[in-house]
């Protein structure tokens, strides 16, 4: 064997050794990036995403970026997530960067669509269903999403989305999905445009644009199937967003504890929601506004500032968090500051406890869960003369008050159901020292007399001096041995009738919410709540809950947020622990609970 074959053999076996040695090098590296992936892959589907964010929080790898990323998303911190995908997104040369650039564009595009960036999200789904170095499954898993935010869209988005420069295919998708829910005329003039933009595309026998041509081909049957009514769908995993607008106070303040309250039962909705819901979570915002009834003359007086810190609230849930719908503010003075919002940005807010007849309800994107006093005071007419079977009645309340706005719906429903309002005084009592004794002479029962006898009299007093006219009027009528029975606002929930006086007298009072602490359901929710949060729930806690669940379940069952205005005047009725939430194609809660505070003579019956 010649020297010059030895040498040739000596350098095949060396490159031999080397390559195999370069290949053991590969396969450890790659069996150590494996097992790291597998160890993020294991956290991640254990849903353990505060441990990923402690464990990766400087991530090093690009599987640690997006899994860091995912994790952001699902708990619902989208600013870090989209910065950390934004990195992913970059060109890179390496197959692997690559893989993983595709995987990012995916989980970018379904965040944008999270947050309501509908024109981006399609675009660049659709652009990675068409890239070249994509793998087959990241082109049908965003197909797949082209196809879900489509269906998802009302159709006049859909139809806003169509005027956008995209390629022809997806505008031909676009336009699919809208077929049937826009009229013929508008369906065929926008398959014209899609036509011309036919031929002036490289794109060729389009199989969507072939569809269209076809269901267009006869207008009666499109016609007899158009339907502008769409059935809105979400895909798994949809995030909804619900902002909460509550004053702050120091926690020495007694009212610290009412808006303490009323968000950790709202919270404790969202725990229950994202704990029960496997297809979609839902993410509370939290935005604080100004307590304009704390503020002096000199302050409230500036109304320009109390719009600007409104709208500047407002706006910062509606742009920078992207929320689907609103809960708060709390006080009916608040509330007309938030309303022109709601109209301009088309966002739905639910007052948890404002009851002001004052509001402007007629905006369409308010709704009131705590009946008005005037809803209350129309709820216990009827209850008054269809239940009790009063056809005789009285009426007395405070001019300027609450309750005068009660006293007036009680008068006109009294009468459209066909009873007699004999005795309609709604007075200012505070210029006569709230003395009461001129009206109530006429509420007796002495047939001797020749006034009109009644069977009962609405009393809607309201404000500090309700208990001071509460006791006057029981006084009263206790000295004319009077049996009528008397009929209030929640003030008189607190009344307690001595044995001694108005022994034949019942008392029916409204109230816009209240809780059945003997109840199973209730019971259980207490012991959960205490579990969860140290301890008892107070009304507060039982509404904050009862309002954040009625509307999570409203944005869950519609799907798409901008349905919701139009769906909750037509929802179910919400049978909750403190409310009762039906709004009967109006924005005021119809629901009010009647109360009764029985007579002796019927407390003796029962016994």
């Amino acid at each position: 064997m010649t020297k010059s074959v030895v040498y040739l053999l000596l350098f095949v076996l060396s490159l031999l050794l080397t390559m195999v040695s370069s290949s053991q090098l590969l396969v450890a590296q790659t069996t150590t990036a494996l097992s790291q992936n597998q160890e993020l892959l294991a956290l991640y589907e254990q849903g353990l995403d505060s441990v990923i964010i402690q464990r990766y929080s400087s991530p090093v790898t690009e599987a640690e970026s997006y899994y860091l990323a995912s994790s952001y998303i699902r708990l619902g911190q989208y600013n870090q997530a989209l910065i950390l995908l934004s990195t992913l997104t970059k060109a890179s040369n390496s197959e692997q960067s690559i893989w993983w650039n595709a995987e990012a564009s995916l989980a970018q595009s379904k965040l944008l669509f999270f947050l309501g960036n509908h024109a981006t999200a399609l675009e660049q789904a659709y652009a990675l269903t068409i890239r070249s170095t994509a793998t087959e499954n990241q082109k049908n898993r965003a197909a797949m999403l082209v196809e879900e935010i489509l269906a998802f869209l009302s159709p006049s988005s859909l139809a806003q989305l169509f005027t956008n420069h995209y390629p022809l295919e997806l505008k031909a998708s676009i336009l699919e999905e809208l077929m049937y829910a826009i009229p013929y005329e508008l369906a065929s003039s926008y398959f014209l445009d899609l036509q011309q933009l036919a031929k002036e595309s490289v794109e060729s026998n389009n199989l969507t644009l072939s569809r269209i041509e076809r269901q267009l081909s006869t207008p009666i049957q499109y016609r007899s199937r158009y339907n502008p009514t769409k059935q809105y769908n979400a895909p798994n995993g949809f995030h909804y967003r619900l902002g909460v607008l509550l004053p702050t106070y120091t926690v020495d303040d007694p009212r610290y504890a009412v808006v303490q309250d009323l968000y950790k039962g709202m919270s404790f909705a969202a725990e229950e929601f994202n704990a029960n819901t496997a297809d979609a979570k839902m993410f509370l915002l939290y935005k604080s506004t100004t307590d304009t009834m704390s503020m002096n003359m000199d302050v409230q007086a500036e109304h320009s500032e109390l719009q600007h810190f409104a709208h500047t609230q407002f706006s910062s849930l509606v742009i920078g968090d992207r929320v689907n719908a609103i809960i708060g503010p709390l006080f009916s003075n608040e509330a007309p500051l938030y309303a022109p919002l709601a109209e301009e940005y088309e966002i739905p807010i639910f007052l948890p406890l404002a009851n002001a007849d004052s509001l402007d309800l007629h905006n369409n994107y308010m709704f009131q869960v705590n009946p008005s006093f005037s809803s209350q005071g129309a709820n216990l007419a009827r209850y008054a003369v269809e239940t009790l079977g009063y056809d005789t009645l009285g009426i007395l309340a405070e001019k300027g008050s609450l309750g005068e706005a009660a006293a007036h719906s009680f008068l006109r429903e009294s009468e459209r159901l066909g009873a007699f309002v004999a005795y309609d005084f709604v007075e200012n009592l505070e210029e006569r020292g709230y003395g009461i004794t001129d009206f109530t002479q006429y509420f007796t029962t002495d047939t001797l007399d020749s006034v009109t006898i009644i069977d009962a009299v609405y009393a809607p007093f309201t404000g500090t001096i309700a208990q001071t006219l509460i006791e006057s009027l029981l006084t009263d009528l206790e000295a004319m041995q009077s049996t009528i029975d008397i009929l209030g606002s929640e003030e008189w929930g607190g009344v307690t009738i001595n044995s001694s006086r108005l022994p034949e007298t019942n008392v029916y009072f409204s109230r816009g919410f209240s809780v059945d602490t003997t109840q199973t359901k209730t019971q259980l929710f207490a012991t959960s709540y205490q579990e969860r949060f140290g301890d008892l729930p107070t009304n507060f806690s039982y509404i904050g809950y009862d309002v954040a669940h009625y509307v999570m379940r409203e944005l869950y069952s519609v799907k798409n947020p901008k349905a919701l205005k139009n769906r909750i005047k037509t929802s179910p009725v919400y049978d909750g622990h403190a409310f009762t939430i039906d709004f009967r194609n109006t924005h005021i809660n119809s629901s009010v609970f009647i109360q009764h505070i029985p007579s002796l003579s019927t407390q003796n019956e029962d016994n």
